[in-house]
């Protein structure tokens, strides 16, 4: 550990320990004994507090005797925090210097009489992964050996599938346990999970690093973590990053700041000419929807809901023609595909003139082309895409201008539609799409033509309104499981076609400003290949 590694930590632990006096000082000792143990855990609710101070007050010591209302005070104090909905956690230091205040014994008795059979019996599948976190978190304290080797014999298997959600679940749960797993040679196993850590939120070059300095077997072909021989990836993580320019415009569209910010991505080489750039888009929430206050917005983008998303790459670019070319040279899933055809020609013009049911294919070739898996993206991972943090009608600001996107800027007096947006200036009409990235401004997490130039499929079908729509991220089908849409090859092969409307995001060269708004949704029947009409890619690995 670096020495301002271990300054940075106990700076940490003063701040936990202030935090954790000011709740003792507002509440009472009883209060406070109630929280060390409630730090067993690794994620609380408020039923399992309560079932808690049942157990606590079945043990008949005074300092134990803590009233109901202290489940309410401990989750409402500054030493939780809500993660979903009744669903809390302590910060790791905090829980770190609760659980110092523990004998063994305590920790025993709280493991084996209470959390195994309160996790057994009482959580649900519906809280995903958290009967399994528990039951780590009692095995890391009745037996951190075992813990060590069975959590290093977890990070390896994952390793041979890689899965950036599952690294940095597992990885945190690893830096989560640290303090009863450093009995059990537990600095490769944090090495480990570091790097996958790192990983997992796109620090490409740290994570290459860590793997590095992994302790490795004699005969040097693998890492030794707890006694465990671990196959490290044989591909070389990716360690590249790239700057970008971000613009923001008052609501006359006017430019009032541009910023240069960096992203990591990887190359994927399609062929001996051709590449496809990647983006890694962090995890984060985010508002889907327009509120009723946004200027020309539509009922069927309401009601505005909050949406988890986890970590995924996407293409920088909308898929250009010479991308393409490439793919559809590759052996044939189950469509035909034709190697030019868009209606506008050029390498670098985005390809147009794609079906949802050729886009799905292009996926499904350059899954089997690759090992990784590509799709489209969910509706929701688009917008998510789309805003980068924002929650204007634009990721430039309140409006646009056709110097920052390709749409149609001028009005369309037949059909009284405007060529401009609020309070924003009419602009030009290019009749054509454009070069990708020929605006040279990207949105903040470095993805260029979000607005305008041609429309993207996203997996969805069409709903009417946000009413029921999920929360997490995934594809919204009442027909099939999210799965289907991660298996590309059971998506792309399935006998079902009913030509149900597949949702569009982002508007085109052919189209008015408002409907450029992050959050328009439009519809076509997956057959249809309008000149309008192209996609961008997403993966969910991020292995070169």
């Amino acid at each position: 550990m670096t020495e301002s590694t271990a300054t940075g930590n106990d700076l940490k632990e003063t701040e936990a320990k202030k935090r954790i006096a000011a709740f003792e000082k507002r509440f009472s000792k009883e209060h406070l004994e109630f929280a060390c143990r409630a730090a067993f855990p690794l994620a609380l609710t408020p039923d399992l507090l309560y079932r808690l101070r049942d157990y606590l007050l079945l043990q008949h010591d005074e300092k134990l005797q803590v009233p109901w209302i202290a489940v309410a005070d401990l989750l409402l104090s500054g030493l939780c925090s809500e993660v979903d909905e009744e669903l809390y956690e302590m910060d790791i230091t905090v829980r770190k210097v609760l659980l110092e205040e523990l004998t063994q014994d305590d920790l025993c008795k709280l493991s084996t009489n209470f959390f195994l059979k309160y996790v057994e019996r009482n959580f649900q599948s519906k809280i995903s992964g958290l009967k399994e976190a528990q039951r780590w978190t009692a095995l890391a304290y009745v037996n951190p050996d075992k813990a060590a080797k069975k959590l290093t014999l977890k990070l390896s298997q994952l390793l041979q599938q890689p899965n950036l959600t599952q690294w940095l679940q597992k990885s945190l749960l690893v830096e989560t346990l640290a303090e009863p797993l450093r009995k059990a040679n537990f600095e490769p196993l944090l090495i480990l999970a570091q790097a996958m850590k790192q990983t997992a939120l796109g620090d490409y070059t740290e994570a290459t690093e860590l793997f590095k300095s992994l302790p490795k077997t004699a005969e040097g072909k693998a890492a030794l973590v707890a006694g465990v021989e671990v196959d490290l990836p044989s591909h070389p993580i990716p360690a590249k990053t790239f700057t970008f320019e971000t613009v923001r415009v008052n609501p006359e569209g006017t430019i009032i700041q541009r910023e240069t910010k960096t992203a990591s991505y990887f190359t994927e080489k399609l062929d001996d000419h051709t590449s496809l750039e990647m983006v890694y888009i962090p995890r984060g929430r985010f508002w889907m929807g327009a509120p009723e206050t946004e200027p020309e917005s539509y009922n069927h983008e309401r009601p505005q809901h909050q949406v988890t998303i986890k970590p995924f790459l996407m293409g920088k670019y909308p898929i250009t023609q010479a991308q393409w070319l490439a793919v559809a040279k590759l052996p044939k899933i189950h469509y035909d595909l034709k190697p030019d055809p868009s209606t506008f020609k050029g390498e670098n013009l985005p390809v147009e003139s794609i079906s949802w049911y050729h886009a799905v294919e292009f996926c499904a070739r350059l899954s089997v082309h690759t090992g990784r898996s590509y799709r489209l993206p969910s509706e929701a991972e688009w917008e998510y895409a789309c805003r980068a943090g924002t929650t204007t009608p634009f990721h430039f600001g309140e409006t646009i201008t056709t110097d920052l996107a390709n749409y149609k800027g001028i009005d369309d007096k037949e059909n009284k539609w405007s060529g401009s947006y609020g309070q924003g200036p009419k602009g030009i009409y290019r009749e054509e799409t454009t070069p990708v990235g020929s605006f040279g401004v990207a949105n903040a997490f470095g993805l260029y033509d979000m607005h305008g130039n041609v429309w993207e499929w996203c997996a969805d079908p069409w709903h009417d309104s946000y009413n029921g729509a999920p929360t997490d991220g995934t594809v919204w089908d009442d027909t099939c499981n999210d799965n289907r849409y991660h298996n590309i090859d059971l998506l792309v092969n399935s006998e079902v076609k009913n030509n149900q409307a597949r949702l569009l995001r982002g508007s085109s060269w052919f189209n008015i400003p408002r409907r450029c708004r992050s959050a328009y949704r439009d519809l076509v029947a997956p057959d249809i290949d309008s000149n309008v009409n192209g996609f961008r890619v997403v993966c969910v690995a991020a292995w070169t």
